[in-house]
This record gives structure tokens, C-alpha cells and sequence, in this order.
């Protein structure tokens, strides 16, 4: 029993822990683009799965970018920043429970790159429906035009936040296996 609240005070602590690093990551190295900013985040929120596993990976990562989002300032943008990366988490966890058993770093690749793809895609419909709330006679095709000015911003993030999550990942699950 007493082990298991160690154990269980080890988990939280090390999720409050990956959280501060998150927000931490998405907001000290910030990138001005046009509607917000390009940071390091989302390498983050792919090593929180990486090294907590799916389901606390995604509670530290939607937590750890909403913070960011909140002390950032864009305060409208943070109830979709939770989902949004709580999904990208959940999306990258799935498929690495999926490939568990390939030894190959195969299965980060696919696994981000999808989640990356995901982030994309829901970003710019996050970002129609801001312009509706923004303005008061937007229509479908201007919310598009509107929240497409953002899509190359978000790629450049979930790219460079895989390239650099890649080679990390190995290397921390390595230091956790030592640890353990």
C-alpha cells in the first residue's frame, strides 16, 4: 500500500513536472507570425507521451499549452489550444500503443506526423470559427481566408518540434529505463 502512494505521488508529481516544461517550452523561445507565434511546444507535448505514457501525456500537455496560451495573452485562442493538443496527445499516444511492438523509430515518425497533421487541420478551423466571433459578417470563404494566413506558421512548429522530438525520444526513454 505504501508503495503505491509513493508510486502514485511520483506519477503526479512528474506530470506537474512535464507541464511547467511545456509551458515553459511554448513560452520562452517564441516566433512572431501572423496570428500568434511559433515556439517549441509541441515537441513537448510529443516527449510528455513519449515519456508518461498516453493517458497522463495528454494531461500534461493540454494543461502545459493552455498555460502558455492563458500567460501568453490569447486568452480566446486557450479553451481550443486545450483540446486541440490534448488531441494531438491523445492521437500520438494511440498510434504508439498501436506500434508498440515495432522497435523501429518508425513508429514516432508516423505517430507525430499524424498528430502534426492533426494540429494543422484543427488550428485552421479553430480559426474560422474565431472569425466569426472576431467579426460580425463573416462567412464560411472569409473564415478560411482569414485562418488560412496561419497554416504555414503551424507547420513550421509541428516540424520543427518532430525533428527536434525525434532523436529525444530514444534518448529519454533510454535515461527513464536507467532510472527505473
Amino acid at each position: 500500500m505504501e508503495t503505491n502512494k509513493k508510486s502514485g505521488a511520483k506519477e503526479i508529481v512528474l506530470m506537474g513536472l512535464m507541464t511547467a516544461l511545456i509551458c515553459i517550452a511554448g513560452s520562452i523561445i517564441k516566433i512572431p507570425s501572423i496570428g500568434g507565434f511559433v515556439h517549441l511546444g509541441d515537441c513537448m507535448v510529443f516527449l510528455s507521451v513519449v515519456i508518461l505514457g498516453k493517458k497522463k501525456g495528454i494531461v500534461a500537455s493540454a494543461l502545459g499549452m493552455f498555460f502558455v496560451d492563458i500567460l501568453g495573452g490569447y486568452y480566446l485562442w486557450a479553451p481550443f489550444t486545450l483540446l486541440i493538443k490534448g488531441a494531438m496527445a491523445y492521437i500520438t499516444g494511440t498510434i504508439l500503443e498501436i506500434m508498440s511492438e515495432h522497435k523501429s523509430n518508425m513508429k514516432y515518425v508516423i505517430s507525430f506526423v499524424v498528430s502534426g497533421i492533426f494540429m494543422v487541420l484543427a488550428y485552421f478551423g479553430a480559426g474560422i470559427i474565431m472569425a466569426a466571433f472576431l467579426t460580425e459578417k463573416t462567412g464560411l470563404m472569409q473564415g478560411m481566408i482569414y485562418s488560412a494566413k496561419d497554416i504555414i506558421g503551424n507547420i513550421v512548429q509541428v516540424s520543427t518540434g518532430i525533428i527536434i522530438a525525434l532523436p529525444l525520444s530514444n534518448i529519454l526513454l533510454k535515461a527513464k529505463k536507467a532510472i527505473a
